[in-house]
């Protein structure tokens, strides 16, 4: 079996190499799943919405509130508050969600009715501000109402409305239809004939209704007006004391489509940060373990009696070890892309996906090469592991402390053009800091530091320079390895 064979088996079939790649792969698609659930999803509120209606019975007025989440479900427990000249009345939702409560109110054209209501929250008790409800005693009843903003449970980037009715004496709705319209927010002109939706309700005081919604009238303005039986146009009670044939919905789509610069975001502020974490920690180690650990403690001179030489030796190890690295940032990169599209619906384009295989191959064989440099410079097995240690926690793990306290020494402000160069300085210092660098380069934002937005070619970070800086931070602790393996031991 050839050398570079059996040493990469050797790597690839190693328990630690294999449990830190499920781990690399594993919790790289764990925070993608995270980050790309979290971002594909609507931040639905979660607080009790009141929605307001009344009837008049004789000189006694009957004020219905509807306590309701932001899906137009009914919210029981609710405490709510109708003060009227100077008297407060209130009422408890149901599980209906209904808080009704009736007194006696005087002759006027229009009545203002201060409202507000509280609930409890993780055991506070919230309790909203006032707002004002006027009742037209010109109509004995509200009749119909339309809320906007209701929340599509299938889909929560899209928005419904909910039809409220409060009859005479509270009675249902009798048979009226809903009528929806499409208006092009640009030409400002009704489509009738694809966007217009119709919805026959009876016998009801809430119904919930969610037009389709789809690309092509994701931007469109949407407006509702009501029928009777006979056709004829049903009037809209507003809560102002007005009533209007017609309410204006606006936009029923908050659906906002992913870029390609905000997917990078994620991705850098995700998945990259275990890379960044993982990657070292791979590297660092399977080189103590492969190589390192074998140099110091002698195991080295008996493999060295078959017929391989030391430059053979170090330069299969290092290339399988090399060849661990890829693959799992590889693999780790690929799931992350996966996960990404199946929540927001864009894959990675080829140069970004090859760009971040890149910076942690770069940041992978980097460390590896610096512990088989160091595995020729100590003689024992105790003072490599120390140093491979003190190199993982020293230039990876607290790698993004160390700038900020050298600036904070230095006095340098953080709006200054200094702050940025000594960060930038630090991250060609460590490959650890390289990921920032890319970073850098693709986004125009130091991300590490506070996500301050720069032009990278003002500060030297150039395509050029990121690939110079890379093949010398693999090659130059590894070709310094190399020499000292073959001419020195």
């Amino acid at each position: 079996m050839k050398p570079i064979v059996y040493e990469i088996r050797r790597t690839l079939t190693s328990k630690f190499v294999i449990i830190m790649m499920i781990a690399i792969v594993g919790l790289s698609a764990l925070l993608a799943y995270e980050s790309a659930s979290t971002s594909s999803s609507v931040n639905v509120p979660s607080e009790p919405i009141l929605s307001y209606g009344y009837f008049i019975n004789g000189n006694n007025l009957t004020m219905v509130g509807y306590a309701h989440d932001s899906y137009g479900n009914p919210v029981s427990g609710v405490s709510v508050y109708y003060q009227y000249n100077g008297t407060e009345y209130s009422a408890v939702s149901s599980s209906n969600g209904f808080a009704n409560s009736t007194f006696t109110i005087g002759k006027s054209p229009q009545i203002s009715i201060e409202t507000h209501y509280s609930y409890k929250q993780f055991g506070n008790r919230i309790v909203t501000s006032p707002t004002q409800y006027i009742v037209n005693e010109s109509s004995h009843y509200s009749g119909l109402e339309i809320i906007s903003g209701i929340f599509n449970p299938s889909n929560t980037s899209n928005l419904g409305f909910m039809v409220m009715y409060i009859g005479q004496n509270g009675s249902p709705s009798p048979q009226v239809s809903i009528i929806v319209k499409a208006v092009n927010s640009s030409s400002q002109i009704s489509d009738t004939s694809n966007y217009t939706y119709y919805y026959n309700l009876s016998f009801i005081s809430i119904a919930k209704i969610y037009p389709q919604i789809n690309s092509n009238n994701r931007n469109m303005s949407f407006f509702v007006s009501a029928e009777g039986t006979n056709g004829k146009p049903m009037m809209i009670y507003t809560g102002t004391g007005k009533f209007t044939p017609l309410i204006d919905l606006f936009k029923l789509s908050i659906y906002t489509p992913i870029t390609e610069s905000r997917l990078q975001s994620l991705v850098f502020s995700g998945a990259a940060s275990i890379l960044g974490l993982f990657i070292p920690i791979l590297a660092i180690f399977v080189a103590y373990l492969t190589y390192g650990k074998d140099r110091t403690s002698g195991v080295l001179e008996s493999v060295l009696k078959r017929p391989v030489t030391r430059g053979e030796l170090i330069t299969t190890r290092f290339l399988s070890n090399s060849l661990a690295i890829l693959i799992a940032g590889s693999f780790a990169m690929i799931v992350t892309d996966i996960i990404y599209d199946r929540y927001l619906h864009m894959y990675f384009t080829p140069e970004f996906l090859l760009d971040l295989i890149w910076t942690y191959l770069v940041e992978g064989i980097a460390f590896l090469a610096l512990i088989y440099l160091i595995s020729h410079v100590v003689k024992s097995q105790g003072a490599l592991l120390g140093a491979a240690i003190a190199v993982f926690v020293v230039m990876d793990l607290f790698w993004g402390v160390i700038p900020i306290a050298v600036i904070s020494a230095l006095g340098i402000s953080p709006a200054s053009s200094s702050y940025i160069t000594v960060n930038i300085l630090f991250d060609y210092i460590s490959p650890a800091g390289y990921s920032n660098l890319i970073q850098a380069l693709i986004t125009g934002q130091l991300g590490s530091f506070g996500g301050i937005s720069i032009n990278p070619s003002t500060y030297g970070i150039t395509n050029i320079a990121l690939a110079f800086a890379g093949c010398l931070w693999m090659l130059i602790p590894f070709t310094l390895a190399y020499l000292l393996a073959k001419y020195r031991d």
